[in-house]
């Protein structure tokens, strides 16, 4: 699951803002015989979930759409896929060119909505829809609009939440017996399974999602993007501190995967899943992937390490479906299929092929009885801590980390989170 860096981070904020469309005024949701009484096409832009072909979220999408097109014939959907790596720049150039997607699923929102691009949830989806989003998790999706005030325009799609995995078989052989509580723990049981010819834990601080594996960290020292007020805090000596402890403790003793700043989360989850990493910070998503490789059976998983006890609060990560208003004569349309995609069975789907976990409460009742393996995440949910995801400076902000984070743990931490910092604390 990613964040994105878009029209703050390109310079197009200014000039997206004046060609935009101004979104039409509603009630509240779209009606079924405004969507089915004139032929219309509507398009859909949505990151790949998936490892292999067989898993590929296209397929996903396109049984969602083929059943959608068949009960409202006249709405044709065009599904554009992008990997996490070119799913932004896609973005962009849509926006760039006055083309934007009318539906856009994977990334931040708050800044296109700071624009003045993006429909408000209650003016395209049904009262219903909205009222079945996991109350704490639609909050997330709440920002200030162009006109000032405070509304929905992220609509959460899918969760996680974060735990620390452990391969049981190398804890075994290394003699240690039990799960780390402390970084001090992880820096001793990291050493402990060198000696043994692996890679002690897996820190992937390269571009794909180093936002994560941050955020985990820092606030494990009592720090994290933002201080107790609300105020960008970055560059504040706790998250310096991480840093360097991160640079002394794992990094220079050869306790991680050599240069973090250019590995990758899933090229190190597959690594653990091969039993070349004997720890790791992961997600639900991360079992199929443990399933799949020579691991087997033989890891655990438990509350992350923090620097003087385990995390009571892990890391939420929540992706968002957008609407834009470019195209005001394709709304009724549009909030038909959101309110037909987010129907519990194709939540429950998704969830259960990649395991994620849901964006609504009847989903996440039934999977919790269901799918044992996902029960813990999804209760893990309501004392999460999430991205502030509701900053129209978050999503730049994030890229910046993505980009620079992983020479905190090779030269100046403070110089590192200094420079993310100014990104976060720019004006837009």
């Amino acid at each position: 699951m990613k964040r994105l860096a878009l029209l703050a981070a390109t310079g197009l904020a200014a000039s997206l803002a004046l060609s935009a469309c101004s979104s039409s005024k509603s009630s509240g949701g779209s009606s079924t015989s405004d969507s089915s009484s004139k032929p219309v096409t509507i398009t859909l832009l949505a990151p790949n979930y998936g490892s292999t072909d067989k898993d590929d979220t296209k397929l996903y999408w396109q049984k969602i759409i083929n059943d959608f097109q068949a009960k409202y014939p006249n709405v044709k959907v065009n599904l554009e896929m992008a990997t996490w790596d070119n799913l932004a720049t896609k973005l962009t150039t849509a926006l760039q060119n006055n083309d934007a997607p009318d539906l856009f699923e994977g990334g931040g929102y708050a800044d296109v909505a700071a624009q003045g691009l993006l429909y408000k949830a209650s003016d395209i989806v049904s009262p219903q829809t909205v009222s079945n989003l996991i109350p704490h998790v639609a909050q997330l999706g709440q920002t200030k609009g162009s006109d000032g005030q405070s509304a929905q325009y992220g609509i959460p799609f899918t969760t996680s939440t974060r735990a620390f995995f452990y391969n049981t078989t190398l804890f075994q052989q290394a003699g240690i017996t039990s799960a780390p509580q402390t970084w001090a723990d992880v820096a001793a049981d990291a050493a402990k399974i060198k000696a043994l010819g692996k890679t002690g834990y897996g820190l992937p601080l390269g571009s794909e999602e180093a936002q994560a594996e941050t955020y985990l960290w820092t606030l494990g020292n009592g720090g994290g993007y933002k201080d107790a007020s609300g105020k960008w805090a970055i560059d504040s000596p706790a998250n310096v501190q991480t840093f360097q402890w991160l640079t002394d403790n794992l990094v220079k003793p050869g306790l991680t995967e050599a240069d973090p700043g250019t590995k990758d989360r899933t090229d190190l989850w597959k690594d653990f899943a091969a039993g070349n990493i004997g720890m790791l910070n992961g997600s639900p998503a991360l079992v199929p992937i443990l399933k799949a490789g020579s691991i087997g059976d033989n890891w655990k998983s438990a509350a992350i390490p923090g620097k003087s006890g385990a995390l009571t609060s892990p890391l939420g990560v929540a992706d968002f479906i957008e609407a834009f208003n470019t195209h005001s004569d394709h709304k009724a349309a549009i909030g038909e299929f959101l309110n037909f995609a987010l129907q519990k069975q194709y939540q429950e789907q998704f969830d259960n092929e990649y395991d994620l976990l849901p964006a609504t409460q009847d989903a996440a009742t039934d999977l919790s009885g269901s799918n044992p393996t996902l029960k813990p995440f999804i209760d893990a949910l309501p004392s999460a801590a999430w991205y502030p995801s509701s900053d129209p400076n978050w999503d730049p902000a994030s890229q910046k980390v993505k980009d620079i984070v992983g020479k905190a743990v090779s030269s100046d931490p403070k110089g590192v989170l200094d420079q993310i910092q100014a990104v976060a604390t720019a004006s837009n």
